[in-house]
């Protein structure tokens, strides 16, 4: 029997409630990346690339360096194999100890080659997210024609990068201007949810229309993959549009 644990004293109630809802929604044992894309939709700027990854295996009852490395976490999952979790049942999957073994087991007997494996993959996942997201941004910056013709950038980016700056401190991907000098916010969607990226480029373009105090700000979103979520939200909006993006690669025979 799965039994509800109770967040509240917990200082990470908000991720455990937040994994909870997940699982309790989908059922059954899920994969990483599916709870990871419904946290990002549902839960937007809760977690990150890597962080879903050690709650997952932070918050589970079986994963003996997890639990190591964060003891406060609250303990309501399974895991499984590699990147597979579901609540946990006692009936069904037996007590463990507080260090995450099973009754009975000695500690050296344990194989946490996976858990390292999974911690790495993660970290790994994360570096390039980073990577590739400021690729496409510096990418996109330098070609704003493929998006619109006459588009260039803004003034004022941050050194070293083409990011503005809001008087808040918060930046937008790329800020540029159209052909009759109308500001122009392009916001890359990459692992942020559909609600958190429409949210997103509404505030930015609020600020922008009090610190230039110009009438109208558009807004161009850059995706992947545009999900039905986005275009019926994007469609509710005015000035707001969608670009997806597709990436190829080219190999070229070097003769020496």
């Amino acid at each position: 029997m799965v039994i509800t644990p109770d967040f509240q004293s917990s200082k990470h109630a908000k991720e455990a409630s937040a994994l909870l809802e997940a699982f309790s929604q989908f059922g059954g044992i899920q994969e990483t990346s599916t709870i990871r894309e419904w946290l990002f939709e549902n839960h937007p700027g809760l977690f990150s690339v890597r962080s879903v990854g050690q709650y997952l295996r932070g918050c589970s009852v079986n994963a003996p360096i997890a639990i190591s490395w964060h003891k406060d976490f609250p303990r309501f999952l399974y895991k499984h194999g590699h990147g597979q979790f579901e609540l946990y049942d006692p009936e069904k999957h037996g007590l463990f100890d507080e260090a995450g073994y099973k009754d009975g087991q000695k500690p050296m007997l344990v194989d946490i080659s996976d858990e390292l494996e999974e911690e790495l993959s993660d970290a790994i996942e994360a570096s390039n997210q980073f990577a590739y997201e400021a690729h496409l941004r510096d990418y996109l910056s330098r070609n704003l024609q493929i998006l619109e013709k006459g588009l260039t950038l803004w003034s004022g980016a941050v050194l070293g990068s083409v990011e503005y700056q809001l008087s808040d401190g918060r930046r937008i991907d790329i800020l540029a201007k159209d052909s009759a000098g109308i500001p122009v916010v392009i916001e890359l969607k990459l692992s942020k949810g559909h609600a958190q990226t429409i949210g997103q480029a509404l505030y930015y373009r609020g600020k922008l229309r009090q610190e230039f105090g110009l009438p109208k700000v558009r807004i161009i979103l850059v995706a992947g993959e545009i999900k039905d979520e986005l275009r019926i939200a994007a469609a509710e909006v005015a000035d707001v549009e969608l670009y997806s993006y597709e990436l190829t690669m080219a190999v070229t025979k070097i003769v020496s």
